[in-house]
């Protein structure tokens, strides 16, 4: 190619090459290529021991013929990613400034039709999160690299020729990546030599014969060969018919998406309840589309800042495409760079950068979930395939609800942040339905974790679900918020189903909805096998959401199955280590398996990662009253009675206590009390526990 010194260049900082492992690398690689392409190609490594050139070089000058390469590959170190180093300011930052001004350009329209950047970086070490924005901020995208790291716990190194899969613990082998690296360089090549190729399912390069010039033998086989193509096309389609019905099409996993929290790039931390916002909210835009399966918040979100290989995200999540992105906010505009990548084999199938005001925003969301609607062949749900057009909303109320829902999704003491956040947003703009339907969610969960008196959270809750249904008939998060209450709280059979199927029908990926549509088959419905057949649907719309985990536990349970359920409580746990529901149902799951020390070790480790929960606490006086350790099961009912003078303790907890020690009259208040406050309705699922069932039934409370 005209106009190119080298075809590769090879960027790194001198202190990864003093054990020869960049030599090494680069004589490995142009022996791959040799093996990979027909042609020579030539590459420049500078095995200069000094970080640069002499300081008597004009280092402009000197680089200018050596950077007009077709491939740039960077060795991406923990220490390349330093502004005052020759590599990056010289080498990294100059090549790509260049490619901008090259007949070519840096990214390069590949054969298959996916796009690849002349940038091709090779990681040798996994990167502080300070390294890895700059790098993304220079490329003005996420970072994709070859990976040449060798894993295992507390060991972060380059991978060697030398080293086993099965000892590292990403199970990568030296010559496969080497290989990778040459049929990625080969693609870049073919794709620039040949730039209106696309790849041919088949090829035939006979020439046409015309007239006399067919003998009779060459015509005959001609007619033969179009015969049995047409009796093969005939047979497929049959075949086709015959299938279609008994199988599930294959293009259904490629519907299939998850969208990771977008990166925040505006070098400010406090900026992050931006990103992570539009990241939410594109998710539910997308979730308006038909026949496309949207993995759960919960579970999208597990993979924030970890750097993950995009393959081993879509097996966790069993997805076919990822869409990522990253966002930099400044002053009142905004850059969201988003891109939509198949977990197959990591290619990008569709990019864009918008750069719009920040009073855009909503329009952003919808042309983005547009785009994925069209590049996986998907329709939408709206009428007119068209995602309907977001309402002009306040920015300064969409803002405050954006802070809002970052802390609300860290739970704990989040959802006090949330709440007050969620109000101010509605102060600015009343007619703001997703900030009164956060609200409903809000206080239903902080009923449910105690939070709150049970009884004011419950009527909060419906208030605000009933204000922004009454905004947006279509807040599939506000019916999900009273189904939830109506489930949990009320007991009310009909109208919980009513409004969880209502949420569902809206956002059939609400695995909030999902999951409590399974509890509503297990409590009240004692439909014990259909829970479960819903509850394993909730896991595959959100497979990392923890509370699903114990909700199948508690149905396998009640099946008198603690095995089955300690499984799920295992994996739930995996998630999250420090879920109270998980914690107390792995508590009682080991009790039914008589592994009884087990079960009182693992609510005293509980506590110690709860800080001391009243759920927790009550369990554990139960065990070790029944364990014969009254004396400490007493120190408990008196820390929990101290605590309720100066915070909220559920009476369902301080009743559970009591009874477990014999005090029948404060039992009897206590549950008395919880039923009127309407958390009483839990201990039928809370208690499992005969004796106290049966002092539960002799107080003749409604059924």
């Amino acid at each position: 190619l005209s106009g190119f010194e080298y075809d590769i260049f090879i960027s790194y900082r001198h202190n990864d090459n003093l054990d020869g492992w960049v030599m090494d690398f680069v004589q490995n690689l142009e022996k791959e290529l040799r093996s990979t392409l027909k042609d020579t190609l030539t590459i420049y490594f500078d095995k200069n021991p000094h970080d640069g050139l002499l300081e008597t070089h004009n280092v402009d000058k000197s680089l200018e013929g050596k950077l007009k390469c077709l491939i740039f590959i960077p060795i991406i170190s923990q220490t390349y990613c330093d502004t005052k180093s020759f590599a990056w300011q010289h080498e990294f930052v100059a090549f790509n400034k260049l490619t901008k001004e090259d007949q070519f350009g840096r990214d390069i329209k590949l054969s298959n039709g996916n796009v690849a950047s002349r940038i091709l970086p090779i990681k040798i070490h996994d990167l502080d999160a300070e390294d890895k924005t700059l790098l993304e901020s220079e490329m003005g995208g996420m970072l994709r690299a070859i990976e040449f790291i060798f894993k295992s716990s507390g060991v972060n190194r380059p991978l060697t020729s030398s080293d086993k899969r099965e000892e590292s613990s990403n199970k990568t082998l030296y010559r496969d990546q080497v290989n990778k690296v040459a049929n990625a360089i080969k693609e870049i090549i073919s794709a620039v030599k040949n730039p209106n190729q696309i790849t041919p399912s088949h090829t035939d390069n006979r020439q046409p014969v015309t007239g006399n010039n067919q003998n009779p033998s060459r015509k005959k086989a001609i007619i033969i060969s179009l015969a049995v193509l047409f009796i093969a096309v005939i047979v497929y389609f049959f075949y086709q018919q015959r299938t279609t019905n008994n199988q599930q099409p294959i293009t259904e996993i490629e519907k299939s998406i998850a969208v990771l929290p977008f990166e925040n790039m505006s070098g400010d931390a406090a900026q992050e309840y931006f990103s992570d916002g539009i990241s939410e909210e594109i998710l539910n835009s997308l979730a308006q589309i038909e026949g496309l399966k949207v993995t759960g918040r919960t579970s999208s979100f597990q993979f924030k800042g970890k750097g993950m290989d995009l393959k081993e995200v879509g097996e966790k999540l069993g997805v076919a495409t990822i869409l990522e992105g990253s966002i930099r906010k400044q002053n009142d505009m905004l850059r969201i760079t988003v891109q939509l990548v198949s977990t197959k084999d990591g290619y990008h199938l569709w990019s864009e950068r918008f750069d719009r005001k920040i009073t855009d925003v909503f329009a952003i969301q919808d042309e983005i979930a547009q785009a994925v609607s069209s590049k996986l062949k998907l329709t939408l749900l709206k009428a007119g395939n068209e995602v309907t057009a977001t309402k002009a909303i306040n920015q300064e109320a969409y803002d405050l609800y954006l802070r809002g829902r970052f802390f609300f999704n860290q739970r704990g003491e989040g959802l006090i942040k949330g709440l007050d956040l969620f109000k101010q947003s509605i102060k600015v703009d009343s007619t703001f339905s997703q900030a009164y339907a956060a609200l409903a969610l809000d206080y239903a969960i902080m009923s449910w974790y105690y939070m709150i008196p049970t009884l004011y959270g419950i009527e909060e809750s419906r208030k605000y679900a009933s204000a922004a249904i009454e905004l947006d008939p279509q807040s599939s998060d506000a019916y999900s918020a009273l189904g939830f209450i109506e489930l949990q709280f009320e007991r009310n059979g009909p109208k919980a189903k009513a409004n969880l199927g209502k949420a569902l029908e809206i956002n059939p990926n609400n695995a909030l909805a999902a999951s409590q549509l399974a509890n509503y088959f297990q409590y009240i419905e004692n439909e014990k096998d259909k829970a479960v057949e819903l509850g394993l649907e909730a896991i595959k719309l959100d497979p990392l959401y923890f509370v699903i985990y114990a909700n199948l536990a508690a149905a396998k349970y009640i099946q008198n199955k603690p095995k089955e359920a300690l499984e799920y409580v295992e994996k739930g746990l995996e998630i999250s280590k420090t879920s109270v529901l998980l914690l107390t149902w792995k508590a009682r799951c080991l009790w039914a398996l008589n592994r009884k020390a087990e079960a009182i070790e693992t609510l005293e480790k509980g506590l110690v990662l709860t800080g001391r929960h009243q759920n927790l606490i009550a369990s554990l006086c139960t065990f070790l009253m029944k364990a014969g350790e009254k004396e400490r099961a007493v120190e408990l009912y008196v820390e929990l009675k101290s605590r309720s003078a100066n915070e909220y303790i559920a009476p369902y907890n301080l009743g559970r206590a009591a009874f477990a020690l014999g005090k029948e009259v404060e039992a009897k208040e206590m549950v008395i009390k919880a039923y009127q406050e309407k958390n009483g309705t839990l201990l039928t699922r809370a208690a499992a526990d005969p004796e106290f069932s049966a002092f539960i039934d002799k107080l003749n409370l409604p059924k």
